[in-house]
């Protein structure tokens, strides 16, 4: 399985009589898990501006300070678009008023896209059992999920399997 991977792509664009800054993302994922999202996860939400129009999540990007101003401008803008599953996947292309606003757009999409990354990620674990020993069991501190193959000479797997 290949990482997911975010398509970026910033022009000048002229719509409408005059030269915009537009900004296209789109995510590329592999073709098992995407039939699964647009199965099932199509309509699912992975930006939402009223979720960050007056407080910026801890652990989300960090908003550059250059364009700090115009990312606020934009979340209080009801042009400020929403990005799901569906969009992300297809394609989806941003015209803006100025190239603030373009990285702004671009921020985003990026935030929009590590959602996207947890969600197949919680996809991926689809048909599996997973136990949890709750908080007070050794190894069970919140973290994400490691990629090695479990250490099948420790004790405390030794202990389980026995």
């Amino acid at each position: 399985m290949t990482a997911p991977r975010l398509l970026i792509r910033k022009r000048v664009q002229l719509i409408q009589g005059r030269m915009r800054p537009c900004c296209f993302v789109q995510a590329m994922v592999d073709d098992d898990v995407r039939a699964v999202l647009e199965q099932h996860f199509l309509v699912e939400n992975l930006f939402r501006r009223s979720s960050y129009a007056s407080v910026w999540p801890e652990g989300t990007l960090k908003i550059p300070a250059a364009i700090a101003p115009a990312v606020s401008a934009l979340l209080k803008n009801d042009a400020c678009p929403e990005i799901s599953v569906k969009t992300m996947l297809a394609g989806q292309m941003h015209q803006a008023a100025t190239v603030w606003e373009m990285m702004s757009f671009e921020l985003i999409a990026k935030i929009a896209f590590d959602n996207l990354v947890e969600m197949i990620s919680a996809v991926r674990e689809l048909d599996r059992d997973v136990f949890y020993g709750g908080i007070s069991a050794p190894g069970a501190e919140l973290a994400l999920p490691s990629t090695e193959p479990p250490d099948l000479t420790s004790a405390r797997h030794q202990a389980t399997a026995a």
